[in-house]
């Protein structure tokens, strides 16, 4: 069974979003695409730095 937890967002989250969508695109389309493109930064190899190894 899928896990249907809602993510709670600082107020004023829902409404900057909702004002950069591109046409067609919903708040859904939006956020699967932004935490795909985050689960992919960080499950890629490493990124050197200070607070990376």
């Amino acid at each position: 069974m899928e896990d249907k937890t809602i993510a709670r967002f600082p107020k004023g989250t829902l409404d900057r979003i909702k004002t950069i969508l591109r046409d067609g695109e919903s708040q859904a389309d939006f956020m699967r695409e932004a935490v795909e493109l985050e689960l992919r930064r960080r499950e890629g190899p490493p990124v050197g730095g200070p607070d990376r190894t």
